[in-house]
């Protein structure tokens, strides 16, 4: 696999979040929870993840951490995380919130509403780093980008003498995160959906 330069990797700029919602709403869209919530039209899902990342974006680079990988000109990949005590991050401006729901549906809320829920209550309240999503545009996976965009969450981690935690509910994506050094610390089912629930201790270097 070709290695991804560190200097492919930078903070997601705001002139970019456009470009990074759409990656994100691509890798995303045939997750086994986005299917459960969202149903199963791909054009449907795809729209809706690409609504809620542009009502994300600009609350994560606030408040938490938002880096870009880049492929040339292009967005290849997306990490979206919150640093010790930073979780959970503040929700999006109510006009925000209003139009996700109208668009949405009180049916698509409901289910999203239980999902971060059964989420939360499984969450570490111990300081660490969360991994909220981190996402490589289809047709350039395998190609390095999540791999590197992983190492500069886990590195940062590791300068903050913290663990790192994420879940899953693709089960592909757990070898991946074990070769970055995570461990599953926990499984649940939500929606019928089963969630790996993953930890790289901060001394695991």
């Amino acid at each position: 696999m070709t290695e991804v330069p560190a200097a492919a990797i930078a903070p997601l700029e705001e002139s970019r979040e456009g470009e990074a919602a759409g990656v994100l709403a691509r890798a995303f869209r045939d997750n086994p929870l986005h299917v459960a919530v969202l149903g199963p039209d791909p054009a449907r899902r795809l729209r809706a993840n690409e609504r809620g990342m542009r009502d994300l974006l600009p609350v994560v680079r606030r408040g938490g951490l938002a880096l870009e990988a880049h492929a040339g000109d292009r967005c290849a990949g997306a990490l979206l995380a919150t640093p010790p005590f930073a979780y959970p991050l503040p929700p999006p401006p109510l006009p925000s919130l209003l139009r996700a729901w109208l668009t949405q549906g009180p049916r698509v809320r409901s289910r999203w509403l239980r999902v971060f829920r059964h989420l939360d209550a499984l969450h570490p309240r111990t300081p660490h780093w969360y991994v909220a999503a981190l996402g490589v545009d289809p047709p350039l996976q395998r190609r390095g980008f999540g791999r590197a965009l992983i190492a500069a969450l886990c590195a940062r981690a590791a300068a903050d003498g913290v663990f790192a935690y994420l879940e899953t509910d693709r089960p592909e994506n757990v070898p991946f995160y074990e070769a970055a050094g995570f461990a599953v610390v926990g499984e649940s089912r939500c929606l019928d959906v089963r969630i790996w629930h993953m930890r790289r201790e901060a001394l695991s270097d």
